[in-house]
């Protein structure tokens, strides 16, 4: 998806008094504290104030026939400067964006502008300049004018926004992702919420670059603000892009996750999600699976695929037996991993309460990935909605699963997902 903002340009040029200053003085007698006189030839004097005048008046045609005459005449930086100010004005007056640029680019490089409009000029014309490289299909181009811009003191908020859309055109990710945080970051400063499309840009690209922890944080803003269950199915989907060689706690959980703010959509998720399930040696969540979306009319009746899914679970299931047998056999084991097995049986059977009793008994014993225990803690804990302490499980879980951890966390701040 492409990063698309309008440029704005007639509100970066909507110049107040404070930005292009009140007309500079043109008459040859003044008062001794008035603004320094321009000097200027008695020809070009006669064509810019007859340009002046018709442009008071909103005579467009006759003020820029008459400002074409002093333009002609203009000789020194006096005039050049004057004339260049009048055209500013009359430009803007005829919504022609070339002349504005030309008269914007005079007037900042023209010596006898003071040095606080030249900056409101210059930082106007290269955002300008950089704007029309980036329409034009430039963006290496684009890039040095609208750092330019900003560097003279731009304001306008598309300005990151489009050093984005440069950036990631020109094969420069962080870079671009820099930008857009500058831009949502600007935008809620200024009491805004950042657009959908800023986030969705972004997480794509910071994904490509690996960086997992960047990826969860700048996940979790992006549900923070828009906390929808399409979101959360998007956001998770996006993740799981990066995730898929990391094992079966990591699949796991994301199917998870995604049950848990009710992200499943359709026949796909339910039948990848109870398959995945099956085949980790978790029957038990991947019959419960199949059943909901049944429930749910996501998965037609007559599905063969997740038929044999289904049957295959159910044997495994019912030729596993009693989970207390194994519990049993969990007291009694000198390591925790048996523990941890069992909780995670439990844990997919859906009784949370006796899977966190395991959990914790697989870490008193030890010998178990306490990471991948504080995980499946912090689901269990969450699953019975004692949420200050799932989200203490998630903060304590390190290492490969950190990242998963912070989405989980961040699902027990949210609203119900709808």
């Amino acid at each position: 998806m492409k990063f698309v903002s309008k440029l704005a340009l007639a509100a970066a040029l909507t110049l107040g008094a404070s930005a292009v200053g009140s007309a500079p003085a043109l008459a040859q007698k003044a008062d001794k504290n008035a603004e320094p006189q321009l000097k200027v030839s008695d020809a070009f004097r006669k064509a810019a104030v007859a340009a002046e005048t018709a442009l008071k008046a909103k005579d467009l045609a006759t003020a820029d026939t008459q400002l074409t005459a002093a333009e002609t005449v203009a000789a020194n930086d006096d005039e050049k400067y004057y004339s260049g100010f009048l055209r500013l004005q009359l430009e803007l007056e005829k919504k022609n964006e070339a002349g504005q640029m030309k008269a914007l680019g005079a007037l900042a490089s023209n010596p006898k502008t003071p040095p606080d409009r030249a900056k409101v000029y210059g930082a106007i014309y290269n955002y300008m300049v950089g704007s029309q490289y980036l329409a034009q299909k430039k963006p290496a181009d684009a890039i040095a004018p609208l750092l330019k811009a900003r560097e003279l003191g731009s304001t306008q908020e598309d300005l990151p926004v489009l050093l984005a859309n440069a950036y990631a055109a020109t094969g420069k990710p962080n870079e671009s992702i820099a930008e857009v945080n500058r831009a949502i970051e600007a935008s809620k400063a200024a009491g805004r919420k950042p657009p959908v499309d800023w986030y969705k840009f972004a997480i794509p690209r910071v994904n490509a670059t690996g960086d997992r922890a960047a990826m969860a944080d700048w996940l979790k803003r992006y549900i923070a603000e828009y906390p929808t269950v399409q979101n959360w199915r998007w956001a998770i989907q996006v993740y799981r892009q990066g995730t898929a060689a990391t094992g079966k706690t990591e699949k796991m959980n994301l199917y998870r996750l995604m049950r848990a703010t009710n992200a499943l959509a359709d026949r796909g998720d339910y039948a990848d999600y109870s398959f995945a399930a099956q085949q980790s040696g978790l029957p038990w969540e991947a019959v419960a699976v199949i059943d909901e979306g049944r429930k749910a009319g996501k998965i037609p009746a007559a599905d063969a695929d997740t038929q044999r899914t289904y049957t295959a679970s159910q044997t495994a299931v019912k030729s596993e037996g009693s989970l207390e047998g194994l519990a049993k056999q969990a007291t009694s084991a000198k390591d925790g991993r048996t523990a941890q097995q069992t909780a995670d049986a439990f844990l997919a059977s859906g009784n949370y309460a006796r899977a966190l009793e395991l959990y914790d008994l697989s870490l008193q014993k030890g010998s178990v990935d306490a990471d991948e225990v504080n995980l499946n803690r912090g689901v269990a804990l969450r699953a019975l909605g004692r949420k200050d302490e799932a989200r203490t499980a998630f903060q304590a879980v390190k290492g490969a699963h950190a990242n998963l951890a912070l989405l989980w966390q961040a699902s027990i701040d949210f609203p119900p997902l709808a």
